[in-house]
């Protein structure tokens, strides 16, 4: 799915790669400038920028204070691109992939906790059900359909992991239908509107997580170099903006991310039966026999179990065959 993504990204001023990036770094460029001007000073630093690049032009200073901007834009698309290659790596740290260790604590933690979290949400449920507050009802439904996966041993240790997951699992739980495992697989047969609206609600995610990354990165050394000139308690603010920033974006990302997953459940409810038919198997007629046909499949191509494949039966639609005879030879 991000793979897809990241192809379409990759072509020059796309606008998957200047939302998800480009902007992203512009953006971290211009703060570590105002950082460096703000040192420097404003007023002096603009006369910098107005008198001796002036003097640095041999026709008039435009000509070197063009090429000075657009040697900057070339640096940041650079850094851009160099940003593609570490997006799947930066969606794992944030989804929770870390050390078990560290996982386990945060995931338990008492009270913040991911896994804590959500069984206060279950046991609110409980209780709204049995006061039959019907609108507290239906928020903590939303909450819990959206944000988390439906078992305890699947909570990841971040919201935006456990949004993820919940989508994920969605299709196991429902139809014991793995996504993990048939997503790739029905991803080329849906129509094309349907990639374009799914990859179309990943770029933002992407973008927020990217600026997120990089405004840390940016409050920590900007933080550190101001220290390193003798700013006192400029620093600190700088740190502290720089981690709000990066918390709202984070947050931002994570509610976007409850759209993504909507656009996957949607695709696996009204497509899942193409992949069926693309696999030559019967249409099961029940809930029950659909869930017991995609774990034989499951067996057979994942686990490798030719033993669940004597029970599978191909169905060809011999019309559909005779037809296309008919087409070629005409």
């Amino acid at each position: 799915m991000l793979g897809t993504f990241l192809d379409r990204a990759k072509g020059l001023l796309s606008g998957d790669f200047l939302i998800a990036y480009w902007f992203p770094v512009f953006v971290a460029s211009f703060i570590s400038i105002l950082i460096r001007a703000y040192v420097y000073g404003f007023e002096a630093a603009l006369n910098w920028w107005q008198q001796d690049w002036m003097l640095r032009g041999q026709e008039g200073g435009f000509y070197a204070q063009l090429l000075f901007i657009i040697g900057t834009l070339i640096a940041i698309t650079v850094l851009a691109y160099l940003l593609q290659p570490f997006t799947l790596l930066m969606i794992r740290f944030y989804e929770g992939y870390w050390p078990l260790s560290l996982h386990t604590l945060l995931t338990d933690f008492p009270e913040l906790g991911e896994k804590k979290i959500w069984q206060k949400k279950k046991d609110q449920l409980d209780e709204a059900e049995k006061a039959e507050d019907w609108q507290k009802r239906d928020w903590l439904m939303h909450q819990l359909f959206y944000s988390y996966p439906s078992k305890a041993e699947l909570i990841m240790s971040t919201r935006l992991g456990n949004t993820l997951r919940a989508a994920e699992y969605y299709s196991t739980t429902v139809y014991g239908m793995d996504s993990n495992f048939w997503w790739p697989r029905l991803w080329f047969l849906l129509p094309d509107r349907v990639r374009e609206e799914i990859d179309k609600s990943l770029t933002p995610i992407v973008a927020l997580l990217n600026f997120s990354s990089l405004i840390v990165f940016v409050a920590v050394f900007g933080s550190a170099y101001l220290w390193q000139v003798g700013f006192g308690w400029q620093r600190w603010l700088v740190l502290l903006v720089g981690i709000i920033l990066a918390f709202i974006s984070y947050r931002a990302a994570v509610a976007q991310t409850e759209n993504y997953g909507e656009n996957i459940r949607a695709a696996i409810d009204l497509y899942r039966f193409e992949l069926l038919k693309a696999l030559r198997q019967p249409l099961p007629k029940n809930r029950d026999e659909e869930i017991e046909r995609w774990e034989i499949l499951l067996y057979w191509l994942y686990f490798h179990n030719r033993s669940a494949a004597t029970k599978i039966t191909y169905i060809h639609d011999e019309n559909i065959s005779k037809d296309k005879r008919n087409f070629r030879r005409r």
